[in-house]
């Protein structure tokens, strides 16, 4: 069995010396009922090649059906990067991700291995960096197979839609996000939907419906999503600003021409809010413009 083994993990050893170097440490627990720590240096879809010592020169090759769980730990270059997206810090984050998915490729048919995460994450840099034209390349040689968790493998149906945006297809945009309306999904990724169907409702001369879009963005998950929410505030802020009837608002407030009854006073005094609460949650690393912060001096009379 283990010559047979051997001859199924040949091509994973065919790796350059570096990555022949890698070591994922794990819990490893067999059909028969024992427990072991160890350290998996390479895997095929069928099998892994462990040392039960870090230090170790000889292994073992194994079946993956021979266990019931092969739980990977998160190595510190992993959590490091993970660290530095948490931050915000995606630029460094997306280095640190490409850096450690070539080191860990030994590991990666293995389910929700770092490797695939770490390419995941990667490509979530890009999304919220705004470069996509990366992640549609990226996306063409991930391999999503050893994803398990449903928000990842969404996530990857919704980066489709940020591809349309990259082509600023924007009635394909909108018939995309609007057949995700009835979905359930999390605050995240609610807010990714609502700000694409927004900016292909903006782009289509659909102001008004595309402001009731940029507030779920801005308010799906409070906040928390805040590239997108920055951006959906902005946008909104824009359209605005270019409504006739809010430019006369505007021109005439204390005047005697001041109409404040009128559908222009009331979106001004809505721009006004959006743009306080923009200056107060949402303006770290993107402060208003010279133009929209003079919406802060608005306030109902």
């Amino acid at each position: 069995m283990k010559q047979f083994l051997s001859i199924l993990i040949v091509p994973v050893l065919s790796l350059s010396a570096s990555a022949q170097d890698y070591q994922a440490q794990a819990y490893l627990s067999k059909t028969d009922g024992e427990n072991l720590q160890a350290w998996i240096t390479a895997a095929t879809k069928t099998a892994i090649r462990y040392k039960t010592s870090q230090v170790a020169t000889d292994f073992t090759d194994a079946s993956i059906t021979d266990f019931t769980t092969i739980y990977l730990l998160d190595p510190p270059e992993y959590s490091a990067a993970v660290d530095l997206f948490e931050a915000r810090k995606y630029k460094e984050a997306q280095e640190s991700f490409a850096a450690f998915k070539a080191a860990s490729k030994p590991i990666a048919t293995l389910k929700d291995n770092q490797h695939t995460l770490s390419a995941f994450h990667e490509m979530e840099c890009m999304r919220k960096l705004g470069d996509y034209e990366g992640l549609a390349t990226a996306l063409q040689s991930f391999v999503k197979e050893p994803l398990s968790r449903d928000f990842q493998i969404r996530q990857l149906d919704l980066y489709v839609m940020w591809d349309v945006v990259r082509t600023k297809s924007w009635d394909k945009l909108l018939l995309i996000a609007s057949e995700r309306d009835g979905e359930t999904l999390p605050g995240d990724q609610r807010t990714q939907v609502a700000y694409c169907k927004g900016l292909a409702l903006e782009n289509l001369a659909r102001g008004p419906e595309a402001l009731v879009e940029y507030g779920v963005a801005i308010t799906a998950d409070s906040g928390a999503s805040e590239e997108v929410a920055q951006d959906a505030a902005l946008n909104s802020l824009g359209i605005y600003s270019k409504d006739v009837e809010v430019q006369a608002a505007i021109s005439n407030w204390g005047t005697e021409e001041e109409e404040k009854n009128s559908p222009g006073y009331n979106r001004l005094l809505e721009a006004a809010a959006l743009a306080k609460f923009y200056e107060k949650f949402l303006s770290v690393g993107k402060p208003l413009t010279e133009d929209y912060q003079k919406l802060l001096t608005f306030e109902a009379k």
